[in-house]
């Protein structure tokens, strides 16, 4: 019984916060955006198992991939705060956007696909840098995603 009494009680504090936050009058997001970082130098080089030497070597790229994702992320934020000021532009999720909202969204995700290109080429510097084993360990960690792409 005590158990149950505990296990009702941690639930009701876990969802406290959840409906405070809805009741403030923020609107759900149906997604996260993506990080602006990937991972930590350490849990690459532990999940890879770097040579200090190796750790050397990548960590230059690594800076820069980082500084890329933290880059596109101050961007993405933006544009997000040009859109609220706007009063989101005039989209409406469901309806087809005009051909000055499709022209804002191609502009954007080009310039997100150039932020995505740049990531791309400091994660192939890392892989590069890397044994056979290790970059088969690399293949099979998230790979750094600046943005969600939707299913064609």
């Amino acid at each position: 019984m005590r158990r149950v009494a505990a296990v009702a009680i941690l639930a009701l504090l876990v969802a406290v916060p959840v409906v405070a936050q809805t009741a403030q009058g923020e609107p759900p997001r149906r997604f996260q955006p993506p990080p602006d970082h990937w991972m930590t130098i350490d849990s690459l080089g532990q999940a890879l198992a770097l040579t200090p030497a190796q750790r050397t070597k990548i960590t230059p790229a690594y800076t820069a991939l980082n500084g890329v994702m933290k880059d596109a992320a101050a961007r993405r934020q933006a544009i997000r705060q040009q859109m609220m000021a706007s009063g989101g532009g005039g989209f409406t999720p469901g309806q087809q956007p005009t051909p000055e909202q499709r022209a804002k969204m191609d502009s954007v995700r080009a310039e997100m696909d150039g932020f995505q290109a740049e990531a791309d080429q400091w994660y192939g510097t890392i892989r590069n840098n890397l044994t056979p084993d290790q970059q088969t360990k690399l293949d099979a960690l998230p790979k750094p995603q600046l943005a969600f792409r939707r299913r064609q």
